[in-house]
Order: structure tokens, then C-alpha cells, then sequence
């Protein structure tokens, strides 16, 4: 059956930039079939858009969603003090623990509006069946969109940084099938990865045709041991050894440099910038306005529940578009108009999926959210784009569409059994003893 988006207000992009239209939206197995008025009803199944937003679903370019187990329990510390805590956590966790807190950030992501993620996670699903089936399993069980990697570390030839690279293939392997779920390697910074290790990944990136994800020029002390060691910055570092020759998406890059940006943009690099984690952890403030600048593809994460407490989106744009303009005194700089395009179109790109994902537009996959219009943040609609990015919470997501299916409609899931979950979780949390984690 088809469905049919009848009477609401579509978010459309082109070369002028964003634009709303009245208009019906037909979407035929996964794919915008017609973007028209009063199309036919004959058929489908109908959903009342009637004041509300139909927009491209958000995509959460960086993120650790089984950290949703670690959420307020490691909170104002240092960034090295804050990564010796949650590692305590994460040594306990099992395969089946990884799949129950994605489970949890699943449904964070459906009530705040975003369809797709990029994952680093630390268990690869060994099994294709039942709950130990890790990140993986929790997107193809959810209906969810996601791009896995496993965080990766250590050196080529280590036993255990080899069983963990073995892991994540044959997760790859197993779930190749799978339309909703893409994997790329996860390499996860160049301090903890050796030369030889980051040369393999990237070699193996080639021979599958996949990218990497990859944490760079995150904090200070990051940027002062690369200095030591390497005489260079860290960006400058994983080029030379030729992580950028395949697509890569590079987490934070608080500290690129105006050289460091001019590499990425010439090797289409894609920037995931996460706002509120760097200022959570007292890393500080990207330089935005010079990556957009610098021809840089810049989209958008939330980072894990460790280093931001939440993956809501609409938060996550909200800060960008105000931090960035205090850190650099200028009003006019990361716009609201900038900031729904890193989170949408430009998150499409970093992860290959340009011009399917992040738009509406006929041909297009039906990744969508409907956004309640009459609620006191959005009167007067003087402006739309203003409202989703200063005004909106991400509350106001009433219906989700992912690959052409209805994960939540009119406030309630159709895919997951959020009581079930949030059991689970409560019992695990209280098995791994988090709520004693920053007192440790």
C-alpha cells in the first residue's frame, strides 16, 4: 500500500536555499513517488498533515549510541579523567548490553527527529539472531537507518586489535543485506591508533569500497602529544599516512588549523562537528565559520550520552547556531539556514547518500519527520527556519518515516517496545553499578 502525506507544509531545498510549500507528498515502497496538490487518495494510507512540517528526517552524524548507559553518571570531569570513567563501564558491557542501549538511543533519536545515524560502537554482532546482536541488530529490528563502525585501536598485529578487526568484518558480512544498515571502519583517533594499524584500515577501506570514521583534533592535550611525537598536528598526521585517500568523516576538529582545513576540503573530508560535547568537556568551540569558509563538507553530531547527556538533534542545531557566533563575535556567522543544512543535506553527503537522504524531492528515499506547528514555540510563524533551529525542542516530532515505513506515528512507536527497553536498561544499569561511576 502506498502512503499518502495529505495537507501539510513541505521544507523543500534547491539552489535558493530552504523554501515551504503547501503540498501532498506520495511515497511508493521506500521512495518519494509525487511531490503535488491534492493528490489522490485511492489506495493509500493516509496521514493528516495538517499543521504540521513535513521535513527531511535529521541525520546524527557522530555519535556512540550505546553510551545512552553512560548518560549523567560521568559529568564534570577532565577529558581524560571523564574517558577513564566511562571505560570502566564499557569494559563490563556484553554484545547483548550494546544491543538493548542502542535500543534506548533508537528511541530517543524517532521522539527527537532524527532517521539515521553514524555509530561508533564497541561490540560487533557475531550472530544474525536474539538480543546479542549488538548495534546491528538493534537497527534492523528497530526499522531505524544507521552507518556502524566498530572503534578500533591499538596495532596491526596485536592478538586482541585483530580479533576486534575480525569482528567488525564479519559483522559487515553478516548483515550485508541489510537495505537500512551501511558499515565503514572506525579507526578511533590517531593517539590510540599506530601507523601500521590506520595504513591497514585504510587499505581495508579500499579493497571493500567503504569509508572511516575517525576522531581528530579533539582536545588540547590531543593536539600537544601529536606535536611531541609527531611534529605535526593530528590532521596533517593520518593524511601523510593516507586515512584521507578514502571518504572519512572526522568527529570534532576543534583544533584544525587553517592548513588542516584546506587538506580535508581538497581530500572531501567530511567535518561531524559536536557542539555541546566539546563544551561539555571543556574542549572548546570549533572553527565553524572557517571550515564553511574552506569549502569543508561540516555536518552535524551529538556525540555519545557521556560527552552530551542527549542525542536530540534540535538541541545540537540550537547550540551551533549560537555558539559559534559568540566564539567568534559575529552575529551573522553558522546561520539557522547553515546549521538545518549540516544536519540534513550535508550529513547525506558525508555518508554517501547525497540527494536520497536529508531532502525532499521526488525520487528521493522517505526518510521523513512531521513537526507539530501549533505548539507556543513555533507563534507567530514568522519564520520556519528560525523556529526549528532557536525555538524548536524536538518535542514537537509527531510522526517519523523511515525507508517508507512508519516508526512513529502521532506520538507513538510502532516498532519498539519502549517498556520492555527501559527495563532492560534499569536492570543493566544497576548490574554495571553507573550511578557509582563519577564517585569511583
Amino acid at each position: 500500500m502506498k502512503t499518502l502525506i495529505a495537507n501539510g507544509l513541505i521544507l523543500l531545498y534547491d539552489e535558493s536555499g530552504w523554501k515551504t510549500a503547501k503540498k501532498d507528498i506520495l511515497i511508493s515502497g521506500n521512495r518519494i513517488e509525487r511531490i503535488d496538490d491534492a493528490l489522490s487518495a485511492e489506495g493509500c494510507k493516509v496521514i493528516d498533515a495538517s499543521g504540521e512540517l513535513v521535513m527531511p528526517g535529521l541525520i546524527n552524524a557522530h555519535t556512540h549510541a550505546y553510551m545512552t548507559i553512560h548518560r549523567n553518571c560521568a559529568d564534570d570531569l577532565a577529558f581524560f579523567d571523564w574517558l577513564d570513567k566511562v571505560q570502566k563501564i564499557e569494559d563490563s558491557m556484553t554484545e547483548e548490553d550494546v544491543y538493548w542501549t542502542t535500543l534506548l538511543a533508537i528511541i530517543e533519536m524517532i521522539r527527537s527527529g532524527t532517521t539515521c545515524f553514524v555509530d561508533m560502537t564497541i561490540k560487533s554482532a557475531q550472530e544474525m539472531s536474539g538480543p546479542k546482536s549488538a548495534a546491528a541488530g538493534a537497527v534492523r529490528d528497530s526499522g531505524f537507518r544507521a552507518v556502524i563502525s566498530r572503534g578500533l585501536a591499538g596495532t596491526s598485529d596485536s592478538e586482541e586489535s585483530l580479533m576486534k578487526y575480525g569482528q567488525a568484518v564479519r559483522e559487515m558480512e553478516m548483515f550485508r543485506n541489510e537495505s537500512r544498515l551501511s558499515f565503514i571502519h572506525g579507526p578511533h583517533a590517531p593517539y590510540s591508533c599506530m601507523a601500521d594499524y590506520l595504513r591497514k584500515l585504510t587499505q581495508s577501506c579500499r579493497d571493500r569500497g567503504i569509508g572511516q570514521t575517525i576522531h581528530l583534533s579533539e582536545s588540547l592535550a590531543e593536539m600537544d602529544g601529536m606535536e611531541k611525537e609527531h611534529g605535526m598536528t593530528p590532521i596533517r598526521y593520518v593524511d601523510g599516512l593516507g586515512v584521507f585517500d578514502v571518504p572519512v568523516i572526522a568527529a570534532h576538529c576543534v583544533y584544525a588549523t587553517d592548513a588542516d582545513l584546506r587538506i580535508m576540503a581538497e581530500k572531501g573530508v567530511s567535518i561531524a562537528i559536536c557542539p555541546k560535547s566539546n563544551m561539555k568537556l571543556g574542549n572548546g568551540f570549533a572553527p565553524v565559520k572557517k571550515m564553511m569558509d574552506a569549502g569543508v563538507n561540516v555536518c552535524m553530531g551529538t556525540d555519545g550520552c557521556g560527552s552530551n547527556n542527549s542525542l536530540n538533534m534540535f538541541s545540537e542545531m540550537n547550540a551551533a547556531a549560537l555558539v559559534y557566533k559568540g566564539a567568534d563575535r559575529q552575529a551573522q556567522d553558522v546561520s539557522a539556514a547553515d546549521v538545518l543544512k549540516m544536519a540534513t543535506i550535508n550529513g547525506a553527503k558525508a555518508i554517501g547518500l547525497e540527494g536520497q537522504l536529508g531532502i525532499i524531492r521526488e525520487g528521493a528515499t522517505a526518510d521523513l519527520i512531521l513537526i507539530r506547528l501549533n505548539e507556543p514555540q513555533f507563534i507567530p510563524a514568522n519564520n520556519i527556519l528560525s523556529g526549528l533551529v532557536y525555538s524548536s525542542n524536538g518535542s514537537e516530532t509527531d510522526t517519523m518515516i523511515v525507508d517508507g515505513k512508519v516508526l512513529m506515528e502521532q506520538g507513538k512507536l510502532t516498532s519498539i517496545d519502549e517498556t520492555r527497553v527501559f527495563k532492560e536498561i534499569r536492570k543493566m544499569a544497576a548490574r554495571l553499578n553507573t550511578s557509582a561511576a563519577s564517585d569511583a
